[in-house]
């Protein structure tokens, strides 16, 4: 599809959806994020200078990768399509290939960590795995120096209580899957937005902040619902029988954009439609009109739980360990690329109105497991749904080389089950009892 064709009615973005449409060969996309932290002193790491990402990317540039740049700054790497990528409080971020299994994707994932822990253990940089930074203050984030991140820094406070918070100091693990038809968008979407709680419960990783306990189980969940009402959450009309590619781009040409892109510079665009650049009435850009690349920058621009491209991103899980990284993609797959599965998720959740979801998603950063829904608890709902998956990946029949099936990913979330704690349970566990309250310890103990 060319980017640069010019978006003159809605027709052209939903088709820009319809062109995502796989009738085959689904498939998965794993993104996942990371803190960088110095091993001496805990502190941040800075952009450039001798202990710095810059001095990351120019070691990792030995293994092949090649630099993405804006002006005179390295921001990325890429590679064989996969790509290294800064947040704004310069957390980073690998996107994987699209693969056929978890295998593979582990596999993806392994040697990402094997090249970047070695190049890591050289400049006495550690790597960590959860949803909030656990140490730091806002004030003692390093930032990164992309451009569009100076804008949102500068809009975020106007829009949301923990902006600038989520920007700087969150990191996720998302799972992106594709779609056969708008049918089985329709129905992916809908189950998916049906079970964003129980993904909440059983992936929370982020009981910490600033050194101290939170009172949350996913803090990083808790700052994304009070980041910016207009493009964060939810969307109810994954819940509605008109949700369609079109009702997607009729909520996404009405979320307020941040920026656009003209000569590598960005104009401040915030507050602003899509609707209203289609008309070419932009106050920075007045008879401006927008192409596909535009279109597409702008819905990534939209933090929903879940969001539409040309396939579905799933973001509802808090930045976890090697093992977690896996687990959630399986969770996911088994889920939704079983036919079988999708129908036994479709009628289990069937009762589950768009209140009764909304009200789980709100409480569950805090209560976890524990989480009230239709009168039952979240680790009730959990155990059903972690079932299913796990059917939905033995019939799949994709075996690893050693013969194992990709149910071997779901371990640790029947681990967390069994036990009735996630993974931010367990840690505030191991915090109050073996690390004697000294939060520190994570660092020496639960990083890659």
């Amino acid at each position: 599809m060319n980017l640069n064709k010019i978006v003159s009615s809605k027709d052209v973005l939903v088709k820009y959806f319809l062109a995502g449409c796989k009738k085959n060969n689904l498939k998965i996309g794993t993104e996942h994020e990371k803190f960088l932290f110095n091993k001496e002193n805990k502190g941040p790491i800075s952009y450039k200078g001798k202990q710095s990402v810059t001095q990351i990317f120019l070691y990792l540039k030995k293994f092949g990768w090649k630099e993405i740049k804006e002006g005179k700054n390295i921001l990325g790497l890429t590679k064989h399509k996969k790509n290294i990528t800064l947040e704004p409080g310069l957390q980073m971020e690998l996107s994987g290939v699209t693969v056929k299994n978890i295998h593979e994707t582990c596999a993806e994932v392994r040697l990402h960590l094997k090249e970047l822990t070695s190049i890591c253990d050289k400049l006495n940089i550690g790597l960590l795995g959860n949803g909030f930074n656990p140490l730091l203050k806002l004030g003692d984030i390093k930032k990164s120096p992309k451009q569009r991140y100076k804008i949102m820094r500068k809009y975020m406070p106007k829009v949301g209580m923990h902006g600038l918070d989520m920007m700087h100091r969150t990191c996720s693990t998302q799972v992106n899957l594709d779609f056969k038809n708008e049918d089985d968008y329709k129905k992916k979407t809908k189950i998916i937005s049906k079970i964003i709680p129980i993904s909440i419960a059983l992936f929370s990783n982020s009981p910490f902040k600033e050194g101290k306990l939170n009172n949350y189980l996913s803090y990083r969940s808790h700052i994304w619902q009070n980041t910016d009402k207009n493009r964060s959450g939810i969307p109810k009309l994954f819940f509605e029988k008109s949700n369609s590619f079109e009702k997607y781009a009729d909520y996404a040409l009405n979320v307020p954009m941040y920026f656009v892109i003209r000569n590598k510079k960005y104009f401040d665009c915030t507050g602003e439609s899509f609707k209203k650049f289609i008309s070419g009435n932009l106050n920075n850009l007045p008879r401006e009109l927008p192409t596909l690349f535009d279109w597409q920058n702008h819905i990534s621009t939209i933090f929903t739980e879940l969001r539409l491209k040309k396939y579905i991103e799933i973001r509802s899980a808090d930045s976890c360990s090697y093992a977690g990284i896996c687990s959630t993609p399986a969770f996911w797959t088994g889920l939704l690329y079983d036919e079988k599965s999708l129908n036994l998720a479709e009628d289990f959740t069937k009762n589950w109105s768009y209140d009764d979801v909304i009200n789980a998603y709100y409480n569950v950063p805090k209560k976890g497991f524990r989480t009230l829904l239709k009168g039952k608890e979240m680790i009730f709902y959990a155990k059903k749904i972690i079932e299913i998956s796990f059917g939905g990946l033995k019939r799949r029949k994709f075996l690893s080389n050693k013969g194992s099936d990709e149910t071997i990913y779901l371990k640790d979330i029947f681990n967390f089950i069994n036990l009735k704690k996630n993974s931010a349970e367990i840690l505030i566990g191991k915090f109050k009892n073996k690390w004697k309250y000294n939060l520190l310890k994570i660092f020496d103990e639960e990083a890659y």
